[in-house]
């Protein structure tokens, strides 16, 4: 498994974070696929899990899946975003997989002070 791209998007006072995982190899990956949200301020906090998806069955070998998260289902997203910068981490587990996906992201809000 594999975290192909986390991307945060913000619209309004709202925030998106879609995380993008594909199955890089030749065979299909069996679920439950795990999709673990996470987020911190700086790097010397600790990871705060967010949302846990495990709703994906099965990933066919070469296919991708995105999952969806609003801040307005989480008060920590809304706090961090407040703030203005924060770090997101995404990770892709599922049963039997020769890997864990990982990847992190920083966001920082362009539109602060403006």
């Amino acid at each position: 498994m594999a975290v192909e791209d986390v991307l945060a998007r913000r619209e309004g006072a709202d925030i998106n974070v879609r995380v993008t995982v594909n199955n890089p190899a030749k065979t299909s990956q069996k679920g439950p696929v795990k999709i673990t949200l996470s987020v911190r301020q700086t790097e010397a906090d600790k990871w705060q899990v967010i949302k846990t998806w495990t709703d994906i069955s099965k990933l066919a070998a070469g296919n991708r899946v995105s999952r969806d998260f609003f801040q307005a289902n989480h008060p920590l997203l809304r706090q961090l975003a407040e703030q203005g910068a924060f770090e997101i981490r995404a990770v892709a587990e599922a049963p039997g997989a020769p890997k864990t996906g990982e990847k992190v992201v920083s966001w920082k809000d362009t539109m602060k002070g403006k």
